[in-house]
């Protein structure tokens, strides 16, 4: 079994001509949904085996918030190319680590990060709010149409 869990990073600073939306932090509302998210998420008992995250400063400031919670350090890479990644080359990504792990976890953006939920779960999956969370389990491979979607976390349900 592989779980998959795609995360979308927090609230964001409103767009601005005086910064790049590269370099867009978050939000204390992203700040503290990440943190809801985090607790429900370690409810669950869930641990990633790794994570994947784009180097945006919204994304990589999402980790920092939800990795806070947890006693050891997850292992991370963050790769260039998440930022504003379409959904097959998100799965590309997943697909070059995922063989050695039982869990992967990726902290991206919309509207690649929900296609990609969309695509994977059997029967689809809504649109991932900022903050938001689905955990999809595989038998195996990771493949269009063939995940379970086990959990949808939004923070507004919580």
């Amino acid at each position: 079994m592989k779980t998959l869990i795609l995360l979308r990073h927090g609230k964001s600073e409103d767009p601005s001509l005086l910064k790049s939306d590269f370099k867009r932090g978050l939000k204390q509302k992203g700040i503290d949904d990440i943190e809801k998210v985090c607790h429900h998420f370690k409810a669950l008992g869930y641990s990633p085996d790794k994570v994947l995250c784009s180097t945006a400063r919204r994304t990589r400031e999402t980790f920092d918030e939800f990795s806070k919670h947890y006693p050891s350090s997850i292992p991370v890479e963050y790769i260039d190319n998440l930022y504003h990644a379409s959904a097959s080359k998100i799965l590309e990504y997943i697909n070059k680590n995922i063989y050695t792990l039982d869990c992967l976890m990726v902290v991206g953006h919309n509207f690649g990060i929900s296609k990609l939920a969309e695509y994977l779960c059997i029967g689809g999956c809504e649109d991932l709010s900022t903050s938001g969370m689905v955990i999809i389990q595989f038998d195996d491979l990771i493949e269009p149409g063939l995940g379970t979607k086990l959990h949808y976390i939004k923070p507004k349900l919580i």
